[in-house]
Order: C-alpha cells, then structure tokens, then sequence
C-alpha cells in the first residue's frame, strides 16, 4: 500500500500511522482502485478526493477516526478558542439587532464547539440548524453538546440532511469550503487535468485532457489573472457555483459569513504560488502528498475568495465585505473579550493561555492573516463595519 509514498512525504517527517489504521486505509485504496478501474484507469482529482475524504465508513471525514483537537490531526479557531465565538456572536447579534431572522444555519459544524458558544452567547437564538455530511461527525457533536448545553439550548439545535426550505437567518460556514473536492491542473507546454491511476497497487498522478467544464475556468483564471507562466500546477473549485446557488435557492432573507483560509485571485495565482495550494494535515503535521495514505488524512487547497465572490454575485448574493480574520475580530471586541475572561480567570495558567489564544488568532504567521471573513447578503440591507476594508490587506 503506497510503498514508496509511505514514511516521509515533503520531507515532513509524519508519524507512522497504526497497523490497523494502515489497514484502513488499505481498504480504502483498494475501494478507490475499483473505481478507477471501472473509469478505464484513470480518475479526475476531485473524484479521489471524494472518496479520499467522504467514501461512506472508509473516507476521512466518514470513519470513526479522530480529526479535531489534540488527539486529531488539525484544529479550527472555535477549538483553539472561546473567544472566537464571543466575537462571532457579537456580530450575529447585531445582524439581529438590524432586522435578520434570529435562526442560524452552519455548515459542518465540526466539534460543537461554535454553535455551543453561539448559543451561551445569543439566548435569542429560536433555532439552530446544522448541516453535516459526516454521520461520524454527528454523533460526536450531538454527544458533546448534549452533555454541553442546557436542556433548552440542546432542544433548539436540528440536524439536516439537506438545506432548508426558506430559511430566514444567519449563515456560518467556517472552515468548509477548504474541504470541497477540487480539480487539479498543471501547464507545461499546454494545460494537462491531473488525475489519479493506479499502478501495480501504487496510486500515482495521470495527466489527461481537460474536459469543457475545467478548459473554460483555466481560460477564466487567465484572462483575470494573466496568462500563468509554465511549469505551473493550481486547482479549481467547480463546486463553487453549484453550492452557492442551492443555498440560494435555500434562502429568503440571509446573511452569510464565510471563514476560511485563501487569498485573492491576484495572490492565489502569482507565478510563485506554482505548487498550487493542497495541503495534507495528519497529527498535526503539514505536507503536501495528498496519495499518503487515503482516509487518514485531512485534505484541502485554499479559497480563492474572489471565485467566491463572483460565484456568489451569479447566484443573487451580494458580497458587503472581505477582510483578514484579524480585522474581522478585533472590529467585534476580541480585545475587549480578552480582557473580560482575563478578569475572571483565577489561575495565571489561564491568563497566559488567553494571550496565546490572542495570538494564535491574530497574528499574520498565525491565523490572522491566512484566514479571511467573506460576507454575503441576499434579500437583506445590512452594514457590517467589521467587514469594511481599510487597506489591501483589509
């Protein structure tokens, strides 16, 4: 099972996955190898990352293996801290405050974590909605908020298996569309689809044509972007469209704050971004071999925000705003939050966790700067200062 991808890809030194694990995602393999049998021996990228991260009971995010937290292999801004959700609810409440339902809509909701800080947050909060492909996911989060929340919070969270009819309210999606399956091209002397073989039990990449679909967003890049120099290896997100405009058709009345880490076109494309953005993360550590190991690893590429936006403008939204989580955060009081938990924190351990939590958030060569808030409106006239930009790096 991948012999010669196993120990050290990129050089980032991973921990050998357990026996059983190993035997995991052999299965796994093996599962993705009749498919690209049956596709006459080769697959499209988007089509192993599918299976890689949602193949029912084998893919990452579909087995009963740890993701999150310490004993995972990643953590998102609401495990790391508190305060991500005191400033988010800050800004939820104001968009109440101007006339939006107060209901909230999340995708992939991760630990529970957010939405039990949304909800000790907003006690006006009617009902809370949340959209989760993984059945592994879920019985976690419904497990730990139901020893989390209160009774009557617990009674107003709803899990769906598919988007609302009309929903009226507040849309969170925060670390999600880093996790759509993309596709992967690369420009040599023209633009070949990357796409996965496999070879003697080995899975490895297989250049092919690109297909219509991909063509017409490699010629849509370049004429916004400039013609991207060769050799040159990004992804493209087709998934974009379709999933902005089913919660469109979801929606009346709604404002959607998306979080995640991206760039703008202009950043996402420069010449020296020419390893595109896949990243794997496996117990904490970073590289760049999405082949390693099907189903043990979390996958993603970053967001081109302005592809959000476009996508977004073409499904009836309208974007009011992308800033730096930083600014985001800062414009709705983490500051001030700090310093309110700060002066109910008896320990000095706890203090000293809080400032680090600060920085974890904020600083550039941490979270602040890589991950970016994009809002949407559709139906409403909303103003959200916290999304104002005050410069390029907003």
């Amino acid at each position: 099972m991948n012999p010669a991808r196993g120990d050290d890809p990129g050089g980032a030194a991973l921990p050998p996955p357990e026996p059983a694990a190993i035997e995991h995602s052999e299965r796994l393999r093996r599962r993705i190898g009749e498919a690209i049998d049956a596709a006459g021996g080769v697959i499209r990228f988007d089509r192993y990352l599918q299976m890689a991260l949602y193949e029912p009971g084998l893919g990452y995010y579909s087995a009963g293996l740890a993701k999150l937290g310490a004993a995972g292999d990643f953590v998102t801004a609401p495990e790391i801290s508190p305060l991500f959700g005191d400033c988010l609810a800050r800004q939820l409440d104001d968009l109440i405050a101007q006339g939006c339902a107060p209901q909230v809509l999340e995708f992939g909701a991760g630990s529970g974590a957010l939405c039990a800080q949304l909800l000790a947050a907003l006690p006006m909060l009617e009902r809370y909605l949340i959209l989760e492909v993984s059945a592994d996911l879920r019985a976690r989060q419904q497990a730990q908020l139901r020893a989390t929340l209160d009774a009557d919070a617990f009674a107003r969270v709803e899990w769906l298996d598919r988007l609302p009819d009309g929903f009226d309210g507040l849309v969170v999606a925060n670390e999600v569309l880093d996790a759509m399956p993309v596709r992967l091209a690369e420009k040599q002397d023209a633009w070949l689809e990357l796409g996965v073989a496999c070879r003697d039990g080995e899975l490895g990449w297989q250049a092919v044509a690109p297909d219509a679909p991909l063509d017409a967003a490699i010629g849509s890049v370049e004429r916004a972007a400039g013609e991207l120099p060769a050799p040159y290896r990004t992804e493209f997100n087709l998934n974009l469209a379709p999933w902005l405009r089913a919660l469109a058709d979801a929606c009346r009345r709604a404002v959607v704050l998306i979080v995640d880490y991206g760039y703008e076109r202009a950043e996402y494309y420069d010449p020296a971004r020419h390893r595109g953005t896949l990243v794997c993360h496996y117990r904490h550590r970073v590289h760049d071999d999405p082949l390693w190991y099907p189903g043990l690893q979390d996958i993603s590429a970053f967001v081109d925000f302005d592809a959000v936006a476009d996508a977004a403008e073409d499904c009836g939204f309208t974007p009011i705003g992308l800033v730096t989580q930083a600014r985001f955060l800062l414009a709705n009081g983490l500051l001030e939050a700090a310093a309110r938990r700060h002066a109910g924190a008896a320990a000095t351990r706890a203090r000293v966790e809080l400032a680090q939590q600060v920085k974890t958030l904020t600083l550039p060569q941490e979270m602040g700067e890589k991950f970016k808030v994009l809002g949407l409106a559709l139906g409403v006239d909303v103003g959200v200062p916290a999304l104002a930009r005050v410069g390029r790096d907003g």
